[in-house]
This record gives C-alpha cells, sequence and structure tokens, in this order.
C-alpha cells in the first residue's frame, strides 16, 4: 500500500516521511480532481474511515492540507510481518473502485 520511506544519505530511514499515507478526503475533493492531482496512478478508489478504525488504524486530518486525511499507521510496502501483511490485505478487500484509467506518468 505504502511505498518505502525516502532515505537520508546516511541510508537511515527519514523521519520526516513517516507521518503516514496521504489521501483525499472525498468531502473536500472528488474522483475527477484527484486524478488531475498529477500524481501518478491508474484511477481512484475509496475507503471508509469507520472500517478503518475498526481494522485498529488511526485517521487524522493532514495538518499540512485540509483536503487530505493520513492513515498515520499503515505499514509499508512488504513489511515481512504476517500480521502487517493481513492489515494490509484487509485495506486492500475493503476497498473500492470509484473510477478507473489508463496508467498516467507523473507530471
Amino acid at each position: 500500500m505504502r511505498r518505502r520511506p525516502k532515505l537520508r544519505s546516511d541510508g537511515t530511514p527519514d523521519p520526516g516521511d513517516d507521518d503516514g499515507l496521504s489521501v483525499f478526503d472525498s468531502y473536500h475533493v472528488n474522483p475527477v480532481a484527484c486524478l488531475q492531482s498529477g500524481k501518478s496512478g491508474y484511477g481512484v478508489a475509496s475507503l471508509h474511515v469507520g472500517t478503518l478504525r475498526d481494522l485498529g488504524l488511526k485517521v487524522v486530518r493532514d495538518p499540512t492540507d485540509q483536503r487530505k486525511l493520513l492513515i498515520v499507521d499503515l505499514p509499508f510496502e512488504n513489511p515481512n510481518d504476517a500480521i502487517q501483511e493481513r492489515l494490509l490485505d484487509a485495506v486492500a478487500d475493503t476497498a473500492r473502485i470509484v473510477c478507473r484509467r489508463k496508467w498516467q506518468e507523473p507530471k
């Protein structure tokens, strides 16, 4: 789900890159605006905050962008931990496709 954290020049993870998975809040941004945000991707999927919280995840407003939410404790990709892998699978299973598109390179 989440990419690996950015690394410092000494190879250690950058602690400033671990604020959580940033997602748009559908009350503030519609799917078309998500697609036009300049990010790469295959489309838009929706997640339900209540379901994420039921899975034990913390969801908070992004202090730097009020249009976004942060899923704070979502594991990074390929965590090599069975419990975290199951959590990522559970989150992916709850995602619903809103709209699809062909791959778009980042702007």
